[in-house]
């Protein structure tokens, strides 16, 4: 079958109708992740937990996320997507609702390591099923709209969550969260597509580790671990706390702030998924990482003397070219990796970017715990020069490693 084959498949309305679902599966995905962004606290004071505790409540779910995300990318080569999507909607439903009515903080870690579980088995199969529905040439325009969309529950999870929790409760968001993500698994069940099984017969190639140990997949896989674990470190837990003890803004302001980047990563993954199928994968996510890392060394210098409009210019920056590049990375799997092969090359290149998360988030807590809080500010500023050094380091290897096409 010729490579036009998958966009003879892509016509009609259910390809579309398939985004959507797809989208949305994201979006809640992404709301767990950040959730604790502007509820941290909160549950931190309704369960009279510690910052470490707090930095393990936050870090959980990255942990199981990222650890199923090999798992996942073989799964992702044998069982058809709209099962693992529907699937992931009931389990991640389930766990929404033990959270919201956790009894302590071992059932809210333990919510959340199934939440991650839930939701880890979202991101890997959609962009398989992608690929086998769109082909190569429209694959990157597809997968900044999945990402696009799925932004949208992180914006979700800043002012919009805070507002439902002083209005309500945050008890009360998460299980709308919850009844929603039933509906969603019904919708997954019937107008997700299967492709590869259709012309098939359900028959699938083997997945590979060859394409996941080759020397350009390992350079994409550190980068992920840098700069996913640097930016959702901050944008899910720890972002708050910059904004309200370096900047001395109160949380109403430090939410819309959050917000920002949000909506920074939404129109991020969009524009720069339309460059990369211009001007190439590897040289846009070099140059965007590049900015990044320049990004970092902006808020490490912030003071509270900076201007509302400057500030919120600096967090859509912050938020378009984090994940904006983070869109453009798995783009750039399709280098390094057959389509029998996409399912663990996601997979490895996810887990350590969420591993990633997991680390930053804890090594963060552990350092905040032994701060007093009149000295937060010094260490915020240490954190944030570190991931500069970080991301630009990242920039660099993937720049060397893959030094042939980024001269392309």
């Amino acid at each position: 079958m010729t490579e036009q084959s998958p966009t003879t498949r892509s016509t009609g309305l259910r390809p579309v109708l398939m985004v959507v679902v797809l989208g949305m599966a994201y979006f809640f995905s992404n709301f767990h992740r950040l959730s604790l962004s502007v509820i941290g606290d909160v549950i931190a004071v309704d369960y009279d937990l510690t910052s470490q505790q707090l930095a393990t409540l936050g870090s959980a779910i990255f942990y199981s996320y990222a650890l199923m995300q090999i798992p996942c990318g073989f799964i992702a080569d044998r069982v058809p997507a709209k099962r693992l999507i529907a699937g992931s909607c009931v389990l991640a439903a389930g766990a929404t609702l033990w959270f919201a009515y956790a009894s302590g903080f071992t059932s809210l870690v333990l919510a959340r390591v199934l939440t991650g579980l839930a939701t880890a088995l979202v991101y890997v199969p959609s962009l398989a099923v992608i690929r086998k529905q769109f082909g190569d040439r429209r694959y990157g325009t597809m997968t900044g709209i999945i990402v696009a969309m799925g932004q949208l529950g992180s914006v979700c999870a800043s002012a919009p969550l805070k507002f439902l929790a002083d209005q309500f409760s945050w008890r009360f968001a998460f299980l709308i969260i919850g009844a929603v993500s039933v509906a969603l698994a019904v919708a997954a069940w019937f107008l997700v597509l299967d492709p590869e099984a259709h012309e098939r017969g359900g028959v699938r190639k083997k997945s590979s580790w060859k394409a996941a140990l080759s020397a350009g997949s390992l350079s994409i896989a550190v980068w992920f671990f840098i700069t996913g674990g640097t930016r959702l470190s901050f944008q899910s837990l720890w972002g708050t706390r910059y904004f309200t003890q370096s900047l001395e803004l109160d949380t109403s302001a430090a939410s819309l702030y959050l917000m920002l980047i949000s909506v920074g990563c939404i129109v991020g993954s969009v524009i720069l998924g339309r460059v990369a199928d211009k001007i190439g994968n590897v040289r846009t996510v070099v140059f965007s990482t590049a900015a990044f890392a320049a990004l970092w060394v902006c808020f490490a210098l912030l003071r509270p003397a900076i201007s509302a409009p400057a500030l919120a210019v600096l967090c859509l920056l912050l938020g378009a070219m984090g994940a904006g590049g983070f869109t453009v990375g798995f783009s750039c799997i399709r280098l390094f990796a057959g389509k029998e092969s996409t399912g663990i090359v996601t997979g490895v290149s996810n887990c350590c970017a969420f591993m990633g998360s997991a680390v930053f988030t804890q090594i963060n807590g552990t350092i905040m715990g032994f701060a007093p809080q009149s000295s937060s500010s010094g260490q915020f500023s240490f954190l944030l020069m570190l991931f500069f050094l970080l991301s630009l380091a990242g920039a660099v290897l993937v720049a060397l490693v893959n030094r042939k096409r980024f001269k392309q």
